[in-house]
This record gives structure tokens, C-alpha cells and sequence, in this order.
């Protein structure tokens, strides 16, 4: 990714921190209302791209979702696994019709291009960063996006359907996440999208969108867990990114035992950690016993004095809610309900 788009950005008034995310604007016109609709730079995707003969047929047999109902505009989710059903990453696909954009997590590019490389020498298919790299911008807002949305396309997408903007740009709306989009756009593109939307909607750092998708209970597989944890451990079955219907791929055998006898026992949950201190990806939880019974994923600060999190835990020890983090005070940890139901059976049908 190059850098002409900070550079763009600083000249709107855009600061960036050491490691290279948006980290505030100081903007000299009026500020909007704080109940104006919020735009961020998603500083920590990254888009890839696939394009061959081949493509569809290669990535039916290695990924989590099925691409033969993935049809032109349309995105769905999924995960790539290893041979033991372990998650090397998750990530977003979006069919545009002549090629596949795939979002994910800049820390496992590597790893997700590494590993579907060893299968790829049998397809016509090539694998990697688009000519012109891509930015993924998040648009969200409750009953004021409607205006941006009209603003954009007669037709704002829904589902899993996406809409193909001007400047080879596609809006997307977020599966997950309650009144949010992804405007996914080529670099050069960036300065036409965000004149045209800076003035119905209010620029923030990414850590506003981040912490949404936190408290959703949607995690993102990241390089501090990559290839440690299987899709039901991280709920994907239940967000949509696992399909049981569409036949084998890399590690279904292990995902599909798992499923089919219900004997998962750690999940994950969104929780509030009551410590003004940043915890760590991979900071132990422990029962009132002093038993480690789970470990944080991701973590952000939500006020002045707690973080919002999200963790996988035992679930017995969920249940119980009498949790402290692996730290030096010992901090109390509050966890929430997962705001989305858990249905294995019903989840065997997709």
C-alpha cells in the first residue's frame, strides 16, 4: 500500500500515529453534530485480489464460504484453515464479476497468500495486491446514513448483495454491524469519495469502528491468534462464515466434527475490562479459583477507566461472570451477552 493516500488525508487535516493509523482531524470548517453519520479509514485492512479461469474452482475447495452461491456483486464472509481446521485468517470476498476482492487483517496477508500458494500452482489463478492498491472506508450511523446512501446509489445495497460505485469503487453493507458499510475504493479514488461525503458525515479514527465490532461480538482473526483457534471457537459459524452445505475444503472435516457433535468448550464474548490500562492481545483470564479459563483477542479503550473487549472463554466459566484479568490489579472483568444467536443444529443447514 502506498502512502499518496496519507498524504492526501493530511491535507484534510488528518494526524497519524507512530504506527501509521489515523489517530485524529482537526478540521477548521464546523464540526457536524455528534449525531451525524461517522466516516473512518480502515486503516487495518488490507484488499487483495484473484483473478484466473480458475479462480472460483481453487477457492471452492480451500475456503470456509461457498462460491458456488458467491455470485457477481455479492460478498460473502469466510476463513481459510489449515489441514487440523485451524484459522490462518478470516475475511471478507466480494465477487466483482471479473475478478475477487478480498478483505482482511494487514497482519495475516502474509500468511493467506503463503499458504493458499501451495495449492495454487494446480489452478489458473494468480493471487495478490490489485495494480492500483484498494482502501476500505467505514460509513456508519443509525437513521441519518439513509441521506449519505441516497447520496451515493439510487439502489444502497442489502444482504449480502454490493453496489458498484463511479472510480471502480463497490459499497458493501456490513453483515454484522447495525447501520454500517464498507465503501471499498482504489487509492487514487480517494480524494472524489471523501469530498463528496465529508460534508454530510463527521471523519474519526478507525477505533470507533473497531470498537463497534468489538462490543458486536464480531472478531477478526488477527497474526497474535492466526492458526490458533478453530471457526466455532470465534462464533464464525454463527456470524455466517462457515458453510456445511458446500462440500470439502482445507480443515471441513475438523470444522464439521466439531459442529455436528456440540461439544465446543470455549466461544467467544464480548466483555467490558474494568482497567484504564491498554491489555495486550494474549492477557490471560482467570476464574476466582486462579484457573486460566481464556485469553483476550483485541481490546480498546471505551472510557476513560475500562476497555471494551472481546476473548475467548470457557464456557462454564462464562456463565459464572466471576472473571479477572492476568494483570498486576488483579482487574475485574464484566462479560456480555452475545448479541446473536448460537444455534449449531441450525447452522449445519447453511
Amino acid at each position: 500500500m502506498s502512502t499518496h493516500w496519507k498524504d492526501y488525508l493530511i491535507t484534510q487535516g488528518a494526524t497519524f500515529s507512530e504506527q501509521g493509523e489515523v489517530s485524529g482531524f482537526q478540521l477548521n470548517d464546523p464540526v457536524l453534530p455528534t449525531t451525524s453519520p461517522t466516516l473512518c479509514v480502515l486503516t487495518q485492512q488490507a484488499i487483495l485480489m484473484a483473478s484466473g479461469p480458475d479462480t472460483q474452482r481453487f477457492f471452492q475447495g480451500q475456503l470456509s464460504c461457498n462460491m458456488n452461491t458467491c455470485d457477481a456483486s455479492t460478498h460473502s464472509p469466510g476463513v481459510l484453515c489449515t489441514p487440523k481446521g485451524r484459522m490462518v485468517a478470516s475475511f471478507r470476498l466480494l465477487n466483482t464479476g471479473n475478478n475477487y476482492l478480498i478483505a482482511l487483517h494487514h497482519s495475516v496477508v502474509d500468511a493467506f497468500t503463503q499458504t493458499l500458494s501451495k495449492y495454487a500452482v494446480f489452478f489458473k489463478s494468480t493471487l495478490g495486491q490489485p495494480e492500483t492498491p484498494y482502501l476500505c472506508l467505514g460509513l456508519m450511523g443509525d437513521t441519518l446514513i439513509s441521506a449519505v446512501l441516497s447520496s451515493l446509489t439510487e439502489t444502497p445495497p442489502e444482504g449480502r448483495q454490493a453496489v458498484q460505485l463511479h472510480r471502480a469503487s463497490w459499497l458493501l453493507k456490513s453483515d454484522n454491524l447495525r447501520d454500517a458499510y464498507e465503501l471499498w475504493l482504489p487509492e487514487n479514488a480517494l480524494s472524489y469519495w471523501w469530498e463528496r461525503l465529508c460534508p454530510l458525515m463527521r471523519p474519526v479514527t478507525e477505533n470507533i469502528w473497531s470498537r463497534r465490532r468489538i462490543e458486536a461480538g464480531v472478531p477478526q482473526v488477527q497474526s497474535d491468534f492466526s492458526e490458533k483457534y478453530i471457526p466455532q471457537h470465534l462464533n464464525f459459524p454463527s456470524l455466517g462464515y462457515v458453510s456445511f452445505k458446500k462440500g470439502c475444503y482445507t480443515g471441513q472435516e475438523i470444522v464439521t466434527r466439531m459442529q455436528n457433535l456440540g461439544q465446543q468448550k470455549s466461544r467467544a464474548y464480548p466483555l467490558t475490562c474494568h482497567t484504564p490500562i491498554a491489555i495486550a492481545p494474549g492477557t490471560k483470564l482467570h476464574n476466582a479459583q486462579g484457573k486460566s479459563v481464556g485469553e483476550i483477542l483485541e481490546s480498546l479503550p471505551s472510557d476513560r477507566d475500562q476497555q471494551a473487549a472481546i476473548a475467548v472463554i470457557r464456557i462454564d466459566a462464562a456463565e459464572d461472570n466471576d472473571l479477572v484479568l492476568d494483570d498486576e490489579r488483579k482487574s475485574k472483568v464484566s462479560i456480555a451477552r452475545i448479541p446473536y444467536p448460537i444455534e449449531p443444529k441450525a447452522e449445519l443447514q447453511f
